[in-house]
């Protein structure tokens, strides 16, 4: 486990699967390992309920069952055999196609020689790293080299047979946490994790001006800028979305804010502090034309959830960003309300 996660695979305790189950151990299929994770069941179950319940998907469940993946004392299970309290089932993951993981490789290999993003959270599931400014998560069709790509590398340096699909998304001037599902078995419960907002993500952000004190509710519903594709706009009609936010100090007529997300949409946090009157400093888009050297400053301080396939509860934290040091202090997060 790297630095910035917690709670990793100490517990052991937690059930999953609807309380079907306790999370035993995994193996990621370095150094030639098999690449796998067992359970213990706790209830009495079918083989296709346990899954169905661990993997939230139909497609996954079918080709699992398919390839004979899920075992029990060495024999594969069908999906109407019985389960008791005590039994002990394997989960074999599907190794990554090797030529999916070489292209990645490969786009990666101009651009940062043999450094990699920060690692703050990895097991066989899934991967969180400090994404740096100027990088784009996912590819735009370019050609140039992603987050995706580096992360991949780093996994292939390692032995690691997996490729990295990053579940969510930041603006390329934007720094901080991003998850990565490095089993897609259990990709499509991570994704409807993001999707339902059951988890917590807090970011933090220098604005411009003095922001009033407290905990403040920016809850102006967003929608698309018809007259510029690459904007969004508080629209009467536009969809429901909801910022949390609380001032962290001010000085130099600026403030530092943290801001929990309870919605996700699209440019969200920065549009709401620019119809507030507080645009994010160094936001050419919705606030000056040109800012301060050090681009936008916005970073995705931490976040917390409970892990899918352990049911551990992690928090994911890229801590204070070094970028913000010419307006803040870390002792103004420290000694503030942190997330």
């Amino acid at each position: 486990m790297a630095a910035g996660a917690r709670g990793a695979h100490d517990a052991g305790a937690q059930r999953v699967a609807d309380g079907l189950a306790t999370y035993l151990d995994a193996a990621d299929g370095s150094g030639g390992q098999a690449r796998q994770v067992r359970y213990r069941v706790e209830a009495a179950c079918t083989a296709q309920g346990l899954l169905a319940s661990l993997v939230r998907s139909k497609p996954v469940v079918a080709r699992a069952f398919g390839a004979g993946a899920l075992v029990r004392g060495g024999a594969a299970l069908r999906r109407q055999d019985a389960l008791a309290p005590g039994d002990v089932v394997t989960l074999a993951l599907a190794p990554a196609p090797a030529d999916a993981r070489h292209a990645r490789v490969g786009r990666a290999a101009g651009g940062r020689g043999g450094r990699g993003p920060r690692v703050l959270y990895r097991d066989p599931f899934l991967m969180a790293v400090d994404k740096p400014a100027g990088i784009l998560v996912h590819a735009d069709g370019t050609g140039a080299r992603t987050l995706t790509d580096d992360v991949a590398a780093l996994l292939a340096r390692e032995g690691v047979p997996a490729v990295p699909q990053a579940v969510q998304r930041l603006d390329v001037d934007t720094t901080g946490v991003v998850l990565f599902s490095l089993a897609p078995e259990f990709q499509p419960a991570l994704d409807a994790l993001v999707a339902s907002h059951d988890m917590r993500k807090c970011y933090l952000a220098v604005v411009e001006g003095s922001f009033p004190a407290g905990v403040r509710r920016l809850d102006a519903p967003l929608g698309r800028d018809r007259h510029d594709a690459r904007r969004m706009r508080v629209s009467p009609r536009g969809k429901p979305a909801l910022t949390l936010v609380t001032v962290l100090a001010r000085r130099g007529g600026r403030s530092l804010l943290l801001l929990e997300l309870g919605t996700g949409r699209r440019h969200q946090i920065r549009v709401h502090l620019a119809h507030a009157g507080h645009p994010i400093v160094g936001d050419a888009l919705y606030g000056r034309a040109a800012g301060p050297a050090g681009g936008l400053m916005l970073h995705a301080v931490c976040e917390e959830l409970a892990h899918p396939a352990t049911g551990e509860a992690l928090r994911l934290e890229a801590g204070w960003p070094a970028r913000f040091g010419k307006f803040f202090s870390s002792l103004d997060y420290d000694a503030g309300t942190r997330c």
